[in-house]
């Protein structure tokens, strides 16, 4: 049972993905394995090793390849001799701090400690020239030496980012936040301009620098929005989503994506009158109720991450129907995960998720 051609199943998967159509041979499919995935499904003695010896990283994402592609058809994890070099990170310029620990993945932490750091950090940040802020030491030798051993060119900028509330929880702190913009809500509307005002001359810089002209699409990973009550989000958050999206997907038929894989059905009104067109959102939110709130937007989703790490057969295979049957007739579906896979999570319960689609999902 649960048998299908794999190899097949992405070549068709590549025909499938026309939004708010129905031309196409069925729903489309769409997750990604990351991190957490990877160091889990290999049981790796040491995950610092991992993010700090390009070369041992290489050959596990090799092993991790090799046996993730036996049962799911695909490798998901780079195998580039050369790495290309990464500009400095947007929340690190504006003041957090990069940790990494034995056993986790690299994470973002606060420095501030009150609202004058906080003042401070507005202060400091008013002064802040993104192009040379946004480039660490030997950029330059870097990326001629990236782009001579390629033969590809470098084209960075302009297309994605944290959104403003998971933006603020990594710069100020999470309780911090929740408690500025209550205590201290004219300090924050000044944070959070200079946050999207940075972010843009961020883009620019790099765009600028790797002659990337690309306009066409925007995409916010915002976890830590659903914090936010409507009017908090409405006054802190909107103005920052507007203005970015405004400068790098201006247009209609341009993609304005939200993934927030947390409970901030609250927001999403908001966020359709926003013109957000594109969104994987939270497992608790049920995909008929998204459709209402945002009736333009291709909803990639709903699959619990949870049911897909945990759940039968039976339990994924009903979720995939009853995604389909709420939302896949209008061929605004991407069938996704709400949220990233779970670290884990069994192949063969990703492979029983991908038999449902291509079984329950032909539109011909």
């Amino acid at each position: 049972m649960y048998d299908f051609d794999v190899k097949e199943f992405w070549k068709e998967n590549e025909l499938c993905f026309k939004p708010f159509s129905t031309d196409k041979p069925r729903v489309p499919i769409s997750y990604w394995l990351d991190d957490h995935f990877l160091l889990e499904e290999m049981a790796l003695p040491s995950t610092v090793r991992y993010y700090t010896d390009h070369k041992y990283r290489l050959e596990i994402n090799k092993q991790c390849n090799d046996r993730v592609e036996k049962v799911l058809g695909r490798r998901f994890y780079s195998e580039d001799e050369v790495e290309p070099p990464a500009p400095n990170r947007f929340e690190v310029i504006m003041g957090a701090k990069w940790e990494l620990t034995e056993g986790g993945t690299p994470w973002l932490e606060s420095t501030v400690k009150d609202i004058e750091d906080v003042k401070k950090l507005i202060a400091r940040a008013e002064k802040l020239d993104m192009r040379k802020e946004a480039f660490p030491e030997n950029w330059k030798e870097k990326k001629e030496e990236y782009e001579r051993a390629t033969g590809r060119k470098l084209k960075l900028g302009g297309n994605s980012s944290r959104g403003p509330a998971t933006m603020a929880t990594s710069i100020l702190g999470t309780t911090n936040t929740c408690l500025f913009i209550m205590d201290e809500p004219e300090v924050m509307d000044e944070f959070f301009r200079i946050l999207a005002d940075k972010l843009v001359e961020y883009h620019e810089a790099l765009m600028e620098d790797t002659s990337n002209n690309r306009i066409g699409g925007y995409s916010f990973a915002d976890d830590n929005c659903f914090l936010f009550s409507p009017s908090q989000y409405e006054r802190f958050c909107a103005p920052f989503l507007e203005k970015i999206f405004n400068r790098f997907a201006p247009l209609p038929e341009h993609t304005r994506h939200q993934h927030s894989d947390s409970n901030m059905a609250h927001l999403m009104g908001i966020l359709n009158d926003l013109g957000v067109n594109s969104v994987n959102l939270g497992p608790d939110i049920h995909p008929l109720d998204i459709r209402k709130a945002m009736p333009r937007a291709v909803i990639h989703g709903q699959m619990p991450p949870f049911v897909l790490r945990n759940g039968t057969p039976e339990q994924i295979i009903e979720i995939v129907k009853r995604d389909i049957e709420a939302v896949g007739g209008d061929g605004g579906l991407v069938e996704c995960t709400a949220g990233s896979v779970a670290g884990g999570t069994p192949l063969e319960n990703i492979r029983v998720y991908m038999w449902a689609v291509h079984t329950y999902g032909r539109y011909r």
